[in-house]
């Protein structure tokens, strides 16, 4: 499905906005995934943007896990799926408790004798946003991705204050709840990290590729992300621009 109907489906629902829609759309487009692996879903936005790539691109799937509780968000992630149509390409989990646990048993059921079979090309972790949480889902999905696939983090800056007066977050000690999670886990495990290069982040959300092997033929350029940025800019600026206009003509 093309951006420009994706998009109208999509406009008005938390959590992703056109313009990220349009990063992550392209990005699928660019590289072809066939298996992609989501951590946290919310509403299902990501999902369906990265959906309608792959239904553009004739092939893929996405994996993507989320709580129970997101079945109660309006609209949630299966209706979005029947409304646009994209659900061929899509599974969702909804998880008792935690992705973590999602991730282990994916580990399991693709480890024999000790050897783990990567399934996934791109992985876009956007759920816990703790140092716990999202530290481990990286070294976890880590084992998921092959080499040459990519890793995308978002509110890469975003601290638990914001959310203050939450029992979570209250009963954080003060320096937790004022440091952003995510940035360290980007910082401390990821770029230190000797299996991961091409690093790249916009403010809020932040990439890395990891290194293909020497048997490697998917022929990815390392450059692929600030590509995208750089072709994207000025449709996004465009598109922005005509929805702006669209509205104040409403307005008017």
């Amino acid at each position: 499905m093309q951006f420009d109907r994706i998009v109208t489906h999509l406009e008005n629902v938390p959590h992703m906005p056109p313009d990220r829609g349009k990063l992550i759309y392209e990005f699928v487009r660019a590289k072809k995934p066939q298996g992609i692996l989501e951590l946290g879903f919310a509403h299902g936005t990501s999902s369906c943007y990265m959906a309608a790539a792959l239904e553009e691109n004739g092939a893929g799937r996405i994996t993507t896990i989320d709580s129970e509780v997101a079945k109660q968000r309006t609209p949630d992630i299966l209706s979005l799926l029947e409304k646009t149509g994209l659900g061929a390409f899509v599974d969702p989990v909804f998880a008792e408790r935690s992705y973590t646990w999602e991730l282990m048993k994916l580990l399991e059921k693709h480890t024999v004798d000790g050897h783990t079979t990567p399934q996934f090309d791109f992985i876009f972790i956007d759920g816990g946003h703790t140092w716990d949480s999202d530290g481990f889902s990286f070294l976890l999905a880590d084992r998921l991705l092959r080499p040459g696939g990519w890793v995308l983090f978002d509110d890469v800056i975003w601290t638990p204050s914001v959310c203050a007066g939450e029992p979570w977050v209250d009963a954080m000690p003060a320096e937790e709840r004022d440091v952003a999670h995510v940035e360290k886990v980007f910082n401390l495990l990821v770029v230190p990290h000797p299996d991961y290069d091409s690093f790249e982040f916009d403010g809020t959300w932040a990439w890395a590729r990891k290194k293909p092997d020497a048997s490697s033929s998917t022929g990815d350029r390392s450059d692929i992300v600030s590509a995208i940025y750089s072709r994207t800019n000025a449709a996004r600026r465009s598109f922005l621009f005509r929805r702006y206009l669209k509205k104040l003509l409403k307005i008017g």
